[in-house]
C-alpha cells in the first residue's frame, strides 16, 4: 500500500496486525482446555459490552468480569484472577513461542519512526508491552501505547476512539489506521474519518 502524502500519524492495532494470529486460538484452547467455559465466557463478554462506554478502566473491568460471571458458577473475582494470572500470561507465552511477527507492518513502523510520524499502538487488550516484547519490539518505537479499556471501552466504540484522538492530539484527516479486523479497526477508522489499511492474513 502506498501511503498518502497527507499522513502524519499511524495507528497500529496489535493482535493480528503486528504479528500473525493464525493458530493462536487453537493453541489457547489446547493449553486451557480445562477452563474452556471461562475462555468462551471471555469472548461472549467482549461482544456484550462492545457498545458500552465506562468512565474509567476500573468500571470497564468491573462490568467485563461481572458479565463473564453472569449465569456461571464462578464470580467476578474468580474471572478477574483467571484473566490476569492464567489467560493473559498463557497468551503472551504462546505469542513469544509460536506467533510470527508481521514483517511488512513492522517495516512500515520503522519507516514511520524514521520519518518522524506519530506512531500509536491501540489494542483492545491489556499487557500490551509484554506482547510487544514477546514479538521482539521495543515499546519506544511508539509515540503512544494505549489500550482501549483504559479509555473506558472497546473498539469500535466511537466515544473511545474520540478519546484516543483527544489524548494523542491526533487529526483524523492525517491519520492511517492499520488493523486486521474490518469490524473493529475498519469501523473505528470510518467512525473518525481516517484512512484504513486492512491487514489480510
Amino acid at each position: 500500500m502506498e501511503i498518502g502524502n497527507n499522513i502524519q500519524t499511524i495507528i497500529f492495532d496489535l493482535d493480528g496486525t503486528l504479528y500473525h494470529k493464525r493458530g493462536l486460538v487453537r493453541r489457547m484452547i489446547l493449553r486451557l482446555w480445562w477452563c474452556l467455559p471461562l475462555l468462551i465466557s471471555e469472548r461472549i463478554a467482549r461482544k456484550k459490552i462492545v457498545a458500552c462506554t465506562y468512565e474509567s478502566p476500573e468500571l470497564f473491568y468491573e462490568a467485563f468480569f461481572q458479565t463473564m460471571a453472569r449465569g456461571h458458577w464462578w464470580n467476578a473475582q474468580i474471572a478477574q484472577r483467571w484473566y490476569h494470572t492464567i489467560y493473559m500470561p498463557t497468551m503472551i507465552r504462546i505469542i513469544a513461542k509460536y506467533q510470527q511477527p508481521n514483517t511488512a507492518v513492522i517495516n512500515l513502523l520503522y519507516q514511520a519512526k524514521q520519518k518522524g510520524w506519530v506512531t500509536i499502538l491501540f489494542s483492545d487488550y491489556g499487557s500490551v508491552e509484554e506482547k510487544l516484547q514477546a514479538i521482539g519490539l521495543e515499546p519506544t518505537l511508539f509515540s503512544y501505547i494505549i489500550d482501549a479499556p483504559t479509555l473506558g471501552g472497546l473498539k469500535p466504540n466511537k466515544t473511545v476512539i474520540c478519546k484516543l484522538l483527544e489524548k494523542t492530539k491526533t487529526n483524523p484527516k492525517n491519520t492511517l489506521f492499520i488493523g486486521d479486523r474490518i469490524d473493529k479497526d475498519g469501523v473505528s477508522a470510518q467512525a473518525i474519518g481516517a484512512d484504513f489499511w486492512h491487514i489480510s492474513i
